[in-house]
This record gives structure tokens, C-alpha cells and sequence, in this order.
């Protein structure tokens, strides 16, 4: 049993964040019921044009798919129906657009009382972006992250993966908001309403330089360095072999471990020095670190209480101990695929464990089970609505 167990969740997704999100409340145990379109409507997602695509593989597992065209009464009725068995609906849409079909909060909420309507979007409800659509790439720039990345010397540089804005602009925010809410129903005894923007929240995550700006008007700059960082203590630096690693030592005390470990104590009293000594101590760093393999000075210095990491391929990721011991990955059948591997849920509970309970589904896989037995539909309302294009 997941700590979300016994609640169920309505999902409108078509794109990453919102699938993201029902995907993790699936994992916590929630049930899951993600309409889509049916193949037949030609309106399918370009990124989720198939059961058997990665990304609909690594965003649907603990779901249950069915198809249902809400564009049609008859949709909208099968609709209506489920909303008033859910505890939880997430929905993507543009501002305005789910109110003009009667399908908003404000309705749905007199069906349901006690649900909680969740909408991401990328600027959200209302304010002047309100009605602008975009991308993760988007809103970074709008929330200030692309104008902190790569070097001033250069263009910024977009971090594609992980998607920042979407996952802790728009994911995180709606998990931590949803769950909240579940919390608060408790007490107040309704559901609510909550407006997520991907913008606002990626903004939120400055937690370091909008605090230091905040308060004394210091505007964070890209650094001189083509790695993103003009600390020599807290850098990336090349080993011998052609690989990376990481410094991150911060500390004082760290960065005279370091020193000492080197043989450069004269570094110890540079640490926080001015630009040009800064570039002089990274320069004497990449000479030394030249001479070893990249993992080498990784164990080296980890022994020595230094903190140090290497910079890693996918592939390398995937395939350390480390992460192998604390089950990232996880092994499902899949009818399409055979014996697949998805990433594991990061959720460590002692009580309710979370994790991945059921494959991916196919397309609309759930659709007679869930309409038949859920809203208890007969085999020849079924088979009408299949004639009409209702559902798949």
C-alpha cells in the first residue's frame, strides 16, 4: 500500500509535466486514469503518438489509459462522470480553454466538491503572459536560469535534461500542491482549486541569487569561465585520461585538504581571492590534474574528505554501483518491448513504499474496464459509443 493509496486521479495530460505529475502520485500509490484521444480524432500529441514510444513508456507506468474524445457530448458526459469519482484532476490547458467547454473547476467542482483541480501551465492563470504558450526553454529564460548558465564569453547554454523549469517549475510544484491539498481537505472538508505556473515556480528555486540580490542588489552574472564557474574550489576539471570531475570544496578546512593532498599548501590563504587569482588557481589545478585518470583523483581525493565526483555519461550513470545498490532502475514486462527497464521512484518510505506497480499501459487499454466497470456501462453502450468515435 502507497501512502496515496485509495486515491484516485483524473489526468488530462498531453505533454511532460502533467504526465510527470500523475506518474509520481501513481507511484505513491494513487490510482491513475489518463484519457486520451482516440486514434481515429487526429488529435494525439506529436510526442506521444504511441504505446510503445519512450516517452509515453516513461511518463505512464502505474496509469491506466483510456480513450475518450471530449470534444463530443457524449465525451463530455463520460467526462462529468469520472470527475465526480475523483479525487484529483491535473489538466494542462491554456487559460480559458476547458471554461469554454464546461469542462473548468467552477463546474466541475459543483459535480465534486471534494476535488482538487490542478492546472499547469507555463505562465499560469492570469497576469500578462497569462495567455502565451512555450516550452521548458521558454520558461527558463522567462525565470532568469538561462541568463545564469554557460559563460558570459558565450551564448547561455540550455540544459535539456533534466528539464529544470518543467520538473521543478512545473512537476515539483504540482506534487508538493496536490499533496497539500489532500491534507487540507481533511479539514476543511471540499477540494480547491490550484494554479500552478511553470515560470513562478522555476523562479521560486533562486534560492541562492535572488537572496543575495534581495537583500543587497547584487545581480548575479554567467561567470568568465566556460565552465559555469569562476571558483577554482567549486569547478570542473579535466583528468589525464580526457575525462571530468568535480571539486566542491567550499570549506576552508576542505580546500586546505585539498591543497595539502596536491602538494600546493601556497593555494591554502587564495581560496576566495580576486578573478585573476582565481583563473591563476585554476590553471595550477587543470596542470596538476592532468597527470591522473579521472577516477583515480575521484578516490584520491573522496579518501582524503575531499569532495569530488565525476562527471558522468548516461550510460556511466546508470551503470555505477551506487546507483545499481539504491534501485534506480527497475525491471517490467511490456507487451510491445519484452523485459524493459524504467527509472525507479526516488521515494524511500519504511511504511508505505512507493514504487512502480504496473507497466505502461497501451493505448486505451483500460477503456472498457474502467467505463465498464467503474461508471458501470453495458457491452452495448460501449459498443454504440465505439460506432460514434466517442471512445477507443
Amino acid at each position: 500500500m502507497g501512502p496515496l493509496d485509495g486515491i484516485r486521479v483524473l489526468d488530462l495530460s498531453k505533454y511532460g509535466p502533467c504526465r510527470y505529475c500523475s506518474m509520481i502520485l501513481g507511484d505513491l500509490g494513487a490510482e491513475v486514469i489518463n484519457i486520451e484521444a482516440p486514434r481515429s480524432s487526429g488529435q494525439m500529441s506529436e510526442l506521444m503518438r504511441g504505446y510503445a514510444e519512450a516517452l509515453y513508456i516513461g511518463h505512464n507506468r502505474n496509469k491506466k489509459s483510456i480513450a475518450v474524445d471530449l470534444k463530443k457530448e457524449e465525451g463530455k458526459s463520460i467526462f462529468y462522470e469520472l470527475a465526480r469519482k475523483c479525487d484529483i484532476l491535473v489538466e494542462p490547458n491554456r487559460p480559458g480553454v476547458l471554461k469554454k467547454r464546461s469542462m473548468d473547476y467552477e463546474t466541475v467542482s459543483k459535480i465534486n466538491p471534494r476535488i482538487i483541480y490542478c492546472s499547469v501551465t507555463g505562465f499560469g492563470q492570469d497576469g500578462p503572459y497569462a495567455d502565451r504558450s512555450g516550452h521548458e526553454i521558454t520558461f527558463s529564460g522567462f525565470a532568469g536560469i538561462l541568463g545564469l548558465t554557460g559563460s558570459k564569453n558565450g551564448p547561455p547554454v540550455y540544459l535539456q535534461s533534466p528539464s529544470i523549469s518543467d520538473i521543478l517549475g512545473g512537476v515539483t510544484q504540482a506534487v508538493i500542491a496536490i499533496t497539500a491539498a489532500l491534507y487540507a481537505r481533511e479539514k476543511i472538508g471540499h477540494g480547491q482549486y490550484i494554479d500552478v505556473s511553470i515560470t513562478d515556480g522555476a523562479a521560486f528555486y533562486h534560492w541562492i541569487d535572488a537572496s543575495q540580490y534581495l537583500l543587497n542588489g547584487t545581480v548575479p552574472e554567467r561567470s568568465s569561465s566556460p565552465t559555469g564557474s569562476d571558483m577554482a574550489c567549486m569547478n570542473i576539471y579535466r583528468a589525464g585520461d580526457g575525462r571530468y570531475f568535480t571539486i566542491a570544496s567550499f570549506e576552508p578546512w576542505v580546500w586546505a585538504d585539498l591543497c595539502r593532498l596536491i602538494g600546493r599548501e601556497d593555494f591554502t590563504q587564495l581560496q576566495f581571492g580576486p578573478p585573476d587569482t582565481q583563473e591563476e588557481l585554476y590553471r595550477g589545478l587543470t596542470e596538476i590534474f592532468a597527470a591522473r585518470p579521472r577516477d583515480e583523483w575521484v578516490s584520491m581525493l573522496s579518501d582524503a574528505g575531499v569532495c569530488a565526483g565525476p562527471v558522468y555519461s548516461v550510460e556511466e550513470m546508470f551503470s555505477d554501483p551506487h546507483f545499481k545498490h539504491r534501485k534506480i532502475l527497475v525491471d517490467v514486462d511490456h507487451p510491445e518491448h519484452g523485459r524493459i527497464k524504467l527509472l525507479n521512484s526516488p521515494f524511500k518510505f519504511s511504511a508505505t513504499p512507493a514504487g512502480v506497480r504496473t507497466r505502461p499501459p497501451l493505448w486505451a487499454e483500460h477503456t472498457t474496464e474502467i467505463l465498464g466497470g467503474l461508471l458501470g456501462y453495458s457491452s452495448e453502450k460501449l459498443n454504440e459509443l465505439r460506432e460514434g468515435a466517442v471512445i477507443e
